[in-house]
């Protein structure tokens, strides 16, 4: 087909609808670009909608008792997806809070290092010790004379990540489109838009940002990692009730992390993930639950997992390649001519790629001019992506 008449020139286009596409969308819509996002399956396909929604403020890049770069980094976070959250910042994320603080949790008393470390200058402000007269502040898991340890509540919220997709979604729909397949720029710099029944149509970017997670893979110059998780859900009539936090291990990374979320039909379910995921996957479906229930049993001996089941997925967190296959110590942008490869790394250093990304632009002298998008009016959009407790594939047992 010949493309003359079918051809659209915008400042920027987005190759993929995770967090990252969708803040960074919004973000240089903004501030006058003509951007346009390309998504070829669901928009949070894969590690965003997999995420548990934590907006971490920096206590869990630093449980070995010291300041790391990536929680200098992350601490200004939670305050950014506050003010979003009520409405004032640069996206409106109202409706999307699931619970305002998470918790870190010590089933026997902390070690030294830790109270120090918790009551630094950096976390002095994100942290609050719970009292043991006051255990009704505690998680309801947590009620219960058997239970020795300290609670530390942290200013991490915690979000419901389709609804934050879903907002950007409505908000930026012109600006958002389908295409069948991988979005692959040509020699040239062109971008064919490729769906059944539809004209093709080209898209001729200033400035092309792939930001697909793993989909960046397609870009040969921009090597990325992939660390992978075995994540666990647990549902049933013996949760104890809402879970949000960290239970503290021996390592830098939580024992054990548990969040909570309802399913399509309104149940309740715990999400689990930190060591036991990240170790999980040396184990098969089995083995994992059985890990999973250990873990559970040794924490919480009182509850009563009988009447519980346990489903298990695997997802890989795509990020830029380090030398020594490390987690980077933040987002990762990596530039030839006027292309970029984008990673978050998490969920919550969205704002900061997009600010990151609009720095690279003003020093590419990349002017904002408009675009006509009415082209593009009758265009397909994606959903949101199911959750992964939601999909017809997930095996409980």
């Amino acid at each position: 087909m010949n493309l003359a008449n079918n051809i659209l020139r915008v400042d920027i286009a987005i190759i993929g609808g995770g967090i990252a596409g969708l803040w960074m969308l919004s973000r240089l819509r903004k501030r006058g670009y003509s951007a346009l996002l390309i998504e070829s399956e669901a928009l949070g396909t894969g590690q965003t909608i997999s995420s548990q929604g934590i907006i971490h403020g920096g206590v869990k890049y630093s449980l070995q008792g010291r300041v790391t770069e990536s929680a200098k980094l992350i601490s200004e976070m939670p305050a950014i997806w506050r003010r979003c959250l009520s409405g004032e910042g640069e996206i409106d994320l109202r409706g999307s809070l699931l619970v305002e603080h998470q918790y870190l949790l010590a089933t026997r008393s902390p070690r030294s290092w830790l109270a120090g470390f918790l009551a630094s200058t950096l976390m002095r402000d994100k942290v609050e010790k719970l009292a043991v007269a006051g255990a009704k502040e505690y998680p309801p898991a947590l009620r219960q004379a058997a239970f020795r340890g300290s609670v530390y509540r942290l200013d991490e919220p915690i979000v419901d990540v389709a609804s934050v997709l879903g907002a950007f979604a409505e908000r930026h729909r012109e600006a958002i489109v389908l295409c069948e397949g991988p979005a692959v720029p040509s020699g040239d710099g062109a971008i064919t838009l490729r769906y059944p029944k539809q004209p093709m149509l080209a898209i001729r970017p200033s400035c092309t940002i792939f930001a697909a997670g793993g989909g960046n893979s397609a870009v040969p110059w921009a090597p990325l990692q992939q660390r992978p998780l075995h994540m666990v859900l647990v549902r049933g009539l013996g949760l104890p009730g809402p879970m949000y936090g960290h239970f503290v291990g021996t390592r830098d990374v939580p024992r054990l992390t548990i969040t909570t979320h309802c399913d399509a039909n309104g149940h309740l379910l715990w999400y689990l993930g930190g060591e036991l995921a990240e170790t999980g996957v040396k184990r098969d479906r089995q083995e994992q639950i059985r890990a999973a229930r250990r873990e559970l049993t040794t924490l919480l001996p009182w509850v009563d997992w009988a009447h519980t089941q346990f489903a298990t997925f695997t997802v890989k967190r795509a990020e830029a390649r380090q030398d020594n296959g490390s987690r980077p110590v933040g987002p990762s942008v990596i530039r030839d001519g006027r292309t970029l490869v984008v990673w978050p790394t998490k969920l919550a250093l969205a704002p900061l790629l997009a600010e990151q990304v609009e720095q690279m632009l003003r020093m590419l002298d990349l002017r904002p001019k408009p675009a006509d998008l009415r082209i593009l009016e009758d265009w397909p959009r994606p959903a949101v992506a199911t959750y992964p407790w939601d999909k017809e594939d997930v095996q409980w047992s």
